[in-house]
């Protein structure tokens, strides 16, 4: 476009929906749980456009020429991101492109021309690392293309001309199908044989997974470490950098996600590729830390409750080793899930996504006061990030921020129901009795499952009454007619 100022093509005409159902929205909280975004094409085209326009707002501000060669070329030997010199990339900004670089690099290049700045003896180095920078920002756009295609390719979608355009936003979001995908295949939590069976089936029939084949992905990403290390990759690092906060958090729970999946697949170990990820992403440190956190809460019992008490693997009574905070959310979620034998409720079910919001406004309550994590609930936080407004769910943009960017609601479940509680491509499930009937968030919160279970025991016990009666009445019947036969012997 004129002056390097890319224009907005016309938006394509409207997709047929994704067959992605409609998400109920949370009071203050952005995203919850495995939201599909990298499947939804009204959230990504959304995306797109707020980078667009984003960038034509952007104007780029030059400063004084001796204020930009400073910032430029810092002292004390620090060295400022090829991005930073440019101001591209970022979470403000959004993704770029090659026309994005030419266009900072001129406006830039103009004002810090040696030519132009004789009395500044910095000048010549500023410039020389202006365009170093540049070229640094398109090499890696040319490998970010590369790793998109990768991932692309191993789903069995295609990088359209859009998608590679400014790559960032996409390459996100096929890094984050990939590793719904896997985890969607091997089943975290308690996921009973079955409904792992079920799962391949809801897998193939889901949109959100184009044409993959379950079990060449299943061995691509275990077997071989080729798709690992993209995550391993700078280019994959910059595309989460430029991402808004919610797409940010849900994938850093993905990833750890991935990591616990392969670990209790392969006895307790992980392959040592994931260390140079780790290390791309330290933001995990914090997030495994809570967990840590979260998991002594679960299996601390305070004082009174540390009664043995032995049951059926049906009854709800845990043994001695949950606390009575993560009894009682156990029991709601059980009570509000299907039976893993039978079925699944999709993450995006509504009550499951009220429930999750109530367990985590707990959740953070605690975190903020006895749990001693205030810091770490800074992953999960609102940003008032002027693009969150554009992004609003691809339109109903609302001024107001939301309390909380992203719920990591399937970690909840599967630290507090730990045991008990599994999740697969088809949903999230409960290892409760077959014919379970499930109860609704309002129920759960009213206690009715509770309520129903007293009662279940009480018709129990009555039955166990009858039964002894009967069985005294038997026993004096037999004692009667052993009496009577004596007496004919007697005769």
């Amino acid at each position: 476009g004129a002056g390097g100022v890319l224009t907005a093509p016309p938006p394509p005409p409207a997709p047929p929906p994704d067959g992605l159902p409609l998400l109920l929205k949370l009071e203050g909280i952005e995203a919850c749980g495995d939201e599909p975004w990298f499947a939804d094409t009204a959230v990504r085209r959304a995306l797109r456009e707020s980078v667009i326009a984003a960038h034509a707002e952007q104007k780029i501000l030059v400063g004084a020429p001796l204020d930009e060669i400073r910032r430029i070329c810092p002292s004390g030997g620090r060295v400022l991101g090829a991005g930073g010199v440019l101001r591209l990339g970022g979470a403000h900004l959004g993704g770029y492109g090659e026309a994005d670089i030419n266009y900072a690099y001129r406006q830039l290049s103009r004002a810090l021309h040696p030519d132009k700045n004789p009395d500044i003896p910095q000048a010549p180095d500023a410039f020389k690392r202006l365009s170093e920078a540049a070229d640094e920002l398109r090499q890696g756009l040319s490998e970010a293309r590369e790793v998109l295609k990768a991932l692309c390719m191993a789903m069995g979608g295609n990088a359209t001309p859009e998608m590679l355009e400014r790559p960032q936003e996409a390459l996100l979001a096929e890094a984050s199908r990939l590793l719904h995908a896997v985890l969607a295949l091997s089943g975290e939590g308690e996921v009973p044989g079955p409904a792992l069976t079920r799962a391949v089936v809801a897998f193939t029939s889901s949109s959100a997974y184009h044409q993959c084949q379950a079990q060449a992905l299943l061995s691509e990403w275990y077997d071989q470490s080729r798709l690992l290390d993209l995550f391993a990759g700078m280019q994959l690092r910059t595309a989460y950098d430029c991402a808004p906060k919610r797409f940010r958090a849900q994938f850093l729970c993905t990833l750890n996600r991935a990591t616990m999946a392969e670990a209790k697949r392969q006895n307790d170990c992980v392959r040592g590729n994931w260390q140079a990820v780790m290390m791309q992403f330290p933001e995990m440190g914090l997030w495994r830390d809570l967990r840590e956190k979260m998991r002594l809460k679960v299996w601390t019992p305070e004082g009174e409750e540390r009664k043995e008490t032995k049951g059926s693997k049906w009854d709800d009574d845990e043994g001695p080793r949950v606390s009575a905070w993560a009894k009682t959310w156990r029991e709601r979620v059980r009570a509000l899930l299907p039976s893993a034998l039978e079925g699944a409720a999709p993450a995006t079910d509504p009550d499951v996504r009220r429930l999750s919001a109530a367990l985590w406004r707990d959740v953070t309550q605690w975190a903020r006061t006895d749990g001693d994590a205030e810091r770490h609930l800074q992953l999960f936080t609102g940003e008032p990030s002027g693009r969150a407004g554009l992004l609003r769910a691809a339109g109903n943009a609302s001024a107001q921020v939301d309390e909380w960017a992203y719920v990591p609601a399937v970690d909840l479940f599967l630290i507090i129901c730990e045991g008990i509680v599994g999740i697969t491509a088809e949903g999230l499930l409960a290892d409760n009795r077959p014919g379970h009937d499930r109860f609704s968030f309002e129920d759960v919160m009213a206690g009715k499952h509770l309520e129903k279970r007293e009662k279940e025991k009480r018709e129990k016990d009555k039955d166990k009454e009858k039964d002894k009666d009967r069985a005294d009445k038997d026993r004096e019947k037999d004692r009667d007619r052993a009496k009577a036969k004596d007496k004919e012997k007697d005769k």
